[in-house]
């Protein structure tokens, strides 16, 4: 059995994973703005992570003609 609060590190990655994500398709259907600030309620030690996911997200909802023209340049 694990100990209490074991998995509480993974849980939190998951969920700054999860918020940059959402955030990212949130832009990707223009219903947010495109931001480069971490949301407050993320730790000061996941905000890379967050930065980084939040990359990660953005290139995979490019749209395709968007895709098209940098693999054109």
């Amino acid at each position: 059995m694990a100990k209490l609060g074991e998995n509480v590190p993974q849980v939190i990655d998951k969920a700054v994973d999860f918020m940059a994500s959402s955030q990212a398709f949130m832009e990707y259907l223009k219903k947010s703005p495109r931001m480069s600030r971490v949301p407050e309620q993320i730790p000061e030690a996941k905000a890379t992570l967050f930065l980084e996911r939040l990359e990660y997200y953005r290139n995979l909802y490019k749209p395709v003609c968007e895709q098209e023209s940098e693999s054109q340049n």
